[in-house]
């Protein structure tokens, strides 16, 4: 008898550890499709945001602010997986190099995500003496944020000594966000600005665009396998991006003439693709 109910046991155990590894197994494919379901949803946002101009892109977001926060949240998974990020390397860039050291400066960060740079300052009791950082962007995913499209930036002329673009480069219409840029940096102040490698059709033609504006390189670092880090600097007083797009312009930015290029979106457009997800 007492057999008998030893293995009624065993079978009841068994049972449920089957029972166990099921929901177990279950779990797991909800969560692997949740997965895959939010990592779509980034790659439609990323596509978008990529493809439409930026006061389109406002509006959209400022009605679907929860869609900015999925963005944002498959954005900083994807960066996990980089060997280094952004955000890091230009911070490193802003504590360590000679031309930011013990200087009072007013730093613009456009399209800031998660403000992750003003945060990293205001929490150093010395730096934040020194440094002011202002963080821009559609949404305000923190209370400091300032809700804005950075193609009109609510920022006197040359009131700023740093503006930094970190993979914020999006929308057809960047070269506005360049040109907002310009407009706010002191003269002899600096852009910082990392983009994806694989967006360029060559770094050189990307240099040329910036330095065409009236701006000087001061650094180029190529090492990360995803992106490049660029340092200008603002030598002139006005931009040289005023007017219509001609041809000498072109050959200037490109090293050649392109009669197919009849405006500056067009070459924008030439200078750094989309990022465009391949449908599976």
């Amino acid at each position: 008898m007492f057999g008998k109910v030893k293995r009624n046991k065993n079978v009841i155990q068994q049972n449920i550890s089957k029972k166990n590894k099921k929901e177990l197994k279950a779990q797991r494919k909800w969560e692997q499709d949740e997965e895959r379901i939010k990592g779509s949803k980034f790659r439609l946002l990323n596509e978008y945001m990529y493809t439409v101009n930026s006061e389109e892109a406002q509006k959209h977001f400022k009605q679907h602010p929860e869609e900015f926060k999925i963005y944002h949240t498959g954005y900083a998974q994807q960066i996990e997986k980089w060997p280094e990020s952004p955000v890091g390397n230009i911070i490193k860039l802003l504590r360590e190099s000679q031309q930011f050291q013990n200087r009072n400066l007013v730093i613009s960060d456009l399209g800031c995500g998660q403000g992750e740079i003003q945060e990293h300052f205001e929490k150093d009791n010395r730096l934040s003496k020194l440094i002011t950082v202002k963080s821009f962007d559609f949404v305000r995913l923190k209370p400091y944020i300032i809700e804005t499209d950075i193609s009109n930036l609510p920022l006197d002329d040359c009131s700023c000594d740093v503006a930094i673009f970190s993979l914020s480069l999006m929308g057809v219409n960047y070269l506005d966000y360049l040109g907002e840029a310009f407009r706010i940096l002191k003269k002899n102040g600096h852009l910082i600005i990392a983009e994806v490698k694989s967006r360029m059709n060559t770094i050189d033609n990307f240099v040329n665009l910036v330095t065409g504006m009236g701006m000087k390189i001061q650094k180029r670092d190529e090492h990360n396998s995803h992106f490049v880090l660029f340092v200008f600097e603002k030598i002139m007083d006005i931009c040289q991006f005023n007017g219509p797009l001609n041809q000498k312009r072109v050959q200037q930015i490109l090293g050649h003439k392109d009669a197919n290029l009849k405006d500056w979106q067009s070459l924008g457009k030439q200078i750094l693709q989309p990022c465009v997800y391949k449908k599976r």
